[in-house]
């Protein structure tokens, strides 16, 4: 074995290891031990996770190659702005408040420069695809049978690290989904994919997370949109929406009532979103006084905003706010073009899919896409793939 494989095989199998160690952080027992060792934020793994990821950056490091794309020269560029940002609002406000962001969006940008770097053969892609939706799969079945006690719906939430776990079970979800779609081999692996998509829903459906349940049926209608436009896309569609009306009639009143009370069970009669709508409303109402610099000036505990723009821009008004916005901004149309121009039946461009997903949930919650935590590093990192991707198509290179 010459020394440039087995550099390629060592990288991969610490990439693996940074994988099981994020979908092990959510292990109920796992929390469980971190609660009672008094870490109200991460877990005992967190350490590691942190640890790993930086051997593996250091593994991959070559700034020369890892600064090629335009689109991460862009966003360090950006990044430059927000950390300056930073320095101001500390030294004119006396916030630290940004230093989340900058921690947050470093993280992510690093996990993309490590996609880039790693250019895996399709067999290794697949499988480091497979690891983590496995994994997380596993984790999530683990706190509906500990936590939640089987597939049923309670009035409350027993699943701590909902919000994670969402995030990386709607992308195990669509991941299972796109090579089930694409898998030109036996017709029983297909199904078993597909099955492995819809079981993960169910998952997602019993733990309530439903903002990421919801983001499923979004990707899955866009995935098959992007899958089938054209002259025959209407035909397909009428197809599919008659299809969906037959099996909504046969289905169980059983399974119609555990989706409904998925998303509804105990919010009869009141607000839905959970307070989220009023939040948001006292979000806006602080902006209209504070445009400029939001929170900054205003001073005010109004509890978290959840939706990721309205969030940091209530923190830091449309002045400071800026270049974290334009990350934001950036990141998310480069992805959806991407998925517009590429071919889904490729699996390398699973990458710019996968990537959406937080943006979705994004709109629900205050963290993503650049967390909570490393919640969202194997979107990046595989957002990073398809790059490299796209890159060696477009000049005709090979991968590792």
């Amino acid at each position: 074995m010459n020394q440039t494989v087995f550099w390629q095989k060592t990288r991969f199998f610490v990439l693996l290891i940074l994988v099981l160690l994020i979908t092990l952080s959510s292990h109920p027992t796992i929390v469980d031990i971190s609660r009672a060792a008094g870490i109200e934020s991460g877990t005992i793994l967190s350490r590691y996770i942190i640890l790993v990821f930086v051997l593996l950056f250091l593994m991959c490091l070559d700034i020369q190659s890892m600064l090629k794309p335009r689109l991460v020269r862009v966003c360090w560029f950006i990044f430059i702005f927000i950390v300056l940002f930073y320095m101001i609002t500390f030294a004119v406000y006396g916030k630290r408040t940004m230093m989340a962001d900058i921690r947050s969006i470093g993280i992510c940008l690093v996990a993309l420069m490590i996609g880039w770097q790693l250019d895996l053969d399709e067999r290794r892609f697949r499988l480091l695809l497979l690891a983590f939706s496995v994994f997380t799969l596993f984790i999530g079945l683990m706190q509906v049978i500990i936590n939640v006690g089987g597939f049923q719906i309670h009035n409350l939430y027993y699943v701590d690290n909902k919000n994670s776990l969402g995030v990386m079970l709607v992308t195990s979800s669509i991941v299972f989904l796109l090579l089930g779609l694409n898998h030109e081999g036996k017709k029983k692996t297909k199904i078993i994919w597909l099955i492995l998509s819809v079981f993960t829903v169910v998952v997602l459906l019993t733990i309530r997370a439903r903002a990421a349940s919801l983001t499923f049926g979004l990707m899955a209608l866009y995935i098959f949109y992007e899958r089938f436009k054209g002259k025959n896309f209407f035909f397909y569609l009428l197809f599919g929406l008659f299809m969906s009306m037959i099996v909504f009639l046969v289905l169980p009143s059983t399974v119609k009532d555990f989706v409904y009370n998925s998303f509804f069970q105990n919010y009869e009669g009141e607000d839905i979103t959970g307070g989220r709508v009023g939040r948001n409303a006292a979000a806006l109402h602080v902006l209209a006084s504070h445009i400029w610099t939001g929170n900054l000036e205003a001073n005010t505990d109004i509890g978290w905003v959840h939706n990721y723009p309205l969030n940091r821009t209530f923190e830091f008004g449309i002045v400071y706010v800026l270049p974290i916005m334009l990350i934001y901004i950036y990141l998310l149309f480069y992805s959806v073009i991407k998925t517009i121009k590429s071919n889904n039946r490729d699996n390398h461009n699973i990458g710019y899919y996968v990537m959406i997903i937080p943006y979705i949930i994004s709109m629900a919650e205050p963290t993503l896409p650049f967390g909570p935590g490393t919640a969202t590093v194997f979107n990046f990192i595989v957002f990073g793939l398809a790059l490299r991707y796209s890159f060696n198509a477009q000049y005709g290179l090979g991968g590792e």
